[in-house]
């Protein structure tokens, strides 16, 4: 690990620890409930991991860090621990995708990630399935262009039966992998294996082939208006509510964000980009307006697109003015996730 790379690192560290104090302490925001407290309950029924709600990869690594602690760590001490070092393995891998695709500015770049509008520190100090399930895709595709199959496919695999979020991600990078290398096609199959050994034990389970897919397609995927797609975006921006009038501006503005990064890397045909944005618009299409928020939630994988701009200053001169502009976006970065903890916390919700 180099210098650049440990100095980042402690940075991260400083940020989430910080932000977690200003939220439990600070705000006094009992992060123990909603999705946080569903997990925790899943673990502890970790033997029969087959809700219909969501994939079984997190309770089950909950329940395994409790068994290696032998009960001795709170619950929050144990899914706030796991969320910390899956922060640091992304904030890690963002940095080294950055290297090896030569964007100009890695350290930015991962300070970029680490600093996310809105959800980028928030999403990843709240300890639900999300970072965890960042960190193994970005972990997967650094692996993916550095075309270490075995890895890949592992960190394909893990990140599928963390959250199903991850399967609109994972199947066109496999399709990348597949057209990419013909030494990668007998190994990429095995990315589902994890998936399909539960979705088999769990038909068996609940005696239903389609157990684990009728409940999100009813309660995610489902149209809540008149709009077959894009429901998610243009509802909530012709409510006559102010907040969900604010979240339509918030899922547009990722939009447009999806929509440069998918045309710039369709433009200069990086695949891994175009499909990191297209897996991101999929959703804007087909996630109903009570679930959309999810596409903000994981909007911080757009630096994986935007590490494949390559951006040419003309003036040495100018290297002044864009560094303290950087700064400038990264204290505006920062205060987005102050201002939307104060939310979480004040609502008693995440």
């Amino acid at each position: 690990m180099i210098r650049s790379e440990r100095t980042l690192l402690g940075m991260a560290a400083l940020l989430y620890f910080s932000f977690l104090v200003y939220l439990t302490v600070g705000l006094r925001f009992n992060m123990l409930t909603s999705d946080v407290l569903g997990y925790w309950h899943d673990s502890l029924n970790w033997r029969a991991p087959f809700s219909t709600w969501w994939v079984p990869g997190y309770p089950l690594l909950i329940a395994a860090v409790r068994g290696i602690t032998f009960n001795l760590v709170p619950p929050l001490g144990i899914m706030v621990g796991i969320s910390a070092v899956a922060y640091l393995a992304a904030v890690s891998a963002v940095y080294r995708l950055a290297l090896h695709n030569q964007f100009p500015y890695p350290f930015f770049l991962a300070l970029v990630f680490a600093l996310f509008p809105l959800e980028g520190l928030a999403g990843a100090v709240y300890p639900r399935a999300d970072i965890t399930a960042i960190a193994l895709l970005l972990l997967a595709v650094l692996n993916l262009e550095k075309r270490r199959w075995t890895r890949f496919v592992i960190f394909c695999g893990a990140a599928m039966i963390v959250q199903k979020v991850m399967w609109f991600f994972v199947p066109p990078l496999l399709c990348v992998a597949f057209v990419r290398s013909k030494e990668s096609r007998l190994l990429l199959p095995c990315a589902f294996l994890p998936l399909a050994v539960w979705w088999v034990c769990g038909a068996i389970y609940h005696h239903d082939i389609l157990w684990c897919m009728r409940w999100s397609c009813s309660h995610l995927l489902v149209s809540k208006s008149a709009l077959p797609i894009m429901d998610g975006l243009i509802t909530p921006l012709l409510s006559n509510s102010l907040a969900k009038t604010w979240k339509g501006i918030a899922i547009a503005a990722v939009t447009l964000l999806i929509i440069i990064s998918a045309y710039y890397n369709f433009r200069h045909r990086h695949w891994v980009g175009v499909c990191i944005a297209l897996s991101l618009f999929g959703m804007v299409a087909l996630v109903n307006s009570y679930e959309i928020w999810v596409v903000v939630r994981y909007s911080p994988v757009l630096v994986i697109p935007l590490s494949f701009v390559e951006i040419r200053f003309v003036k040495p001169s100018s290297q002044r003015y864009i560094r303290l502009v950087a700064w400038v976006m990264l204290v505006a970065f920062l205060a987005s996730n102050l201002a939307f903890g104060f939310y979480q916390a004040r609502l008693g919700v995440a």
